[in-house]
């Protein structure tokens, strides 16, 4: 397959990883862990704000997508320790930007727990959606390559 392919898997799987950050988000919201940890309210569904969460999950699973090919076993473990890229991302620059300091502390200390709590699932379903993307098309062009024959 070409690097190209595994930039596409990447970027559907990390589209269907920032799905699960958002249910994940109202699952936090909803079960009183996301308010008591200083989270305000679960990401809103409404447009445009929905977009913004499933584009970044989306780029941020293009460079893990290009690299699936060289992972073989370890995708999965990969996967669970990718989060800690886009998580990285947030504390240094985007939490900055937005006033609330280096790792959102000036929202306290359990915000900080809170991000990291809502984006853990990223890496593992990223990784989970990619390899089932690219195991579906590697069985459908067996498949047809067995019909051709």
């Amino acid at each position: 397959m070409e690097l190209r392919q595994y930039a596409a898997y990447g970027f559907l799987g990390g589209v269907v990883g920032a799905v699960a950050v958002v249910l994940c988000s109202f699952v936090l919201h909803y079960s009183g862990i996301g308010p008591r940890l200083g989270a305000d309210s679960a990401v809103t569904l409404a447009s445009p704000d929905i977009y913004k969460p499933l584009f970044w999950g989306g780029l941020w699973g293009i460079p893990f997508g290009m690299m699936m090919r060289r992972l073989g076993e370890g995708l999965y473990l990969y996967g669970f320790i990718y989060f800690l890229a886009p998580v990285a991302a947030l504390f240094l620059i985007f939490a900055p930007l937005q006033g609330m300091g280096f790792f959102a502390l000036n929202k306290g200390a359990s915000f900080t727990l809170y991000l990291v709590l809502v984006n853990m699932p990223f890496g593992i379903v990223t990784a989970a959606a990619a390899k089932w993307v690219s195991a579906e098309r590697r069985y459908e062009t067996r498949l047809s390559a067995a019909h051709q024959t």
